[in-house]
C-alpha cells in the first residue's frame, strides 16, 4: 500500500489480470474505530472504494510495488512477461504507457522500486534473471542491467535493501542472495 496526498491506497491483482487501486480510508478508519469497540468486518461491509483498473496485461500476475521515493507510481508484472509503470495523475487517476517493458523471457514474480532512485527500479523472473530498469528510457531500451543466471531455478522474491546498496533475492533453488549494487556483475553473498 502507499499514501498519496494523505489518501492510503492499495494495489490489487485478479485472475482475470486486471490490477485495481483501491481507496482504503473508509476501511482502514473502520477498523481503527471497530477494533476498539471489539468489531471485526465482514466481507459485507462496503467500505472500501474501487478507484482504478487498468486492464492492459494479458494474463495474471504476482508482481506489484509502490515507489516510495515517487508517490502513487505503481509497476506491475504479469505471466506474459509484460511490465507496467503507471504515474497517478491528478484528480485520481493513473496514466500507464500502452507499451509494456519487456526483457524477461518468463512470467516477471515480483518488482521493487529503489527506495533512493525515483525512475529505477528491479524485477526477478522464472527466466532466473534480475534485471535493473529505468523508466526514464523507451520501454524497449529501458533495462540497464541483467543478471541472466541469478540463481539456478526461478527467482520468485527481491527486496531492496533501503539503507546500502544492496538487493537480496530468493528463488526456487533455496538460496537467498545479497547483490551488491555497486559490483552487480562481480557475484554475490550466499546464505544458507
Amino acid at each position: 500500500s502507499c499514501t498519496v496526498n494523505d489518501v492510503r491506497l492499495c494495489a490489487t491483482w485478479s485472475e482475470l489480470g486486471r490490477v485495481h487501486i483501491w481507496n482504503l480510508e473508509n476501511l482502514w478508519g473502520t477498523v481503527n474505530r471497530d477494533a476498539q469497540m471489539g468489531y471485526v468486518p465482514t466481507e459485507n461491509d462496503e467500505n472500501e472504494q474501487l478507484i482504478y483498473t487498468f486492464k492492459g496485461h494479458t494474463s495474471e500476475g504476482f508482481a506489484v510495488d509502490w515507489s516510495i521515493p515517487s508517490p502513487g507510481t505503481l509497476a506491475t508484472g504479469d505471466c506474459e512477461k509484460h511490465i507496467y509503470v503507471w504515474k497517478p495523475q491528478p484528480g485520481g487517476t493513473w496514466i500507464v504507457e500502452d507499451k509494456p517493458f519487456l526483457a524477461h523471457t518468463g512470467s516477471v514474480e515480483d518488482i521493487q522500486w529503489s527506495p533512493n532512485e525515483p525512475h529505477v527500479f528491479a524485477s526477478c523472473s522464472v527466466d532466473k534473471s534480475i534485471k535493473i530498469w529505468d523508466d526514464r528510457a523507451k520501454q524497449n531500451k529501458a533495462c540497464m542491467i541483467t543478471v541472466s543466471h541469478a540463481h539456478t531455478s526461478d527467482v520468485n522474491v527481491i527486496h531492496w535493501n533501503r539503507n546500502d546498496p544492496f538487493i537480496v533475492s530468493g528463488g526456487d533453488d533455496g538460496i537467498v542472495k545479497i547483490w551488491d549494487l555497486r559490483q552487480l556483475q562481480v557475484g554475490y553473498v550466499k546464505l544458507s
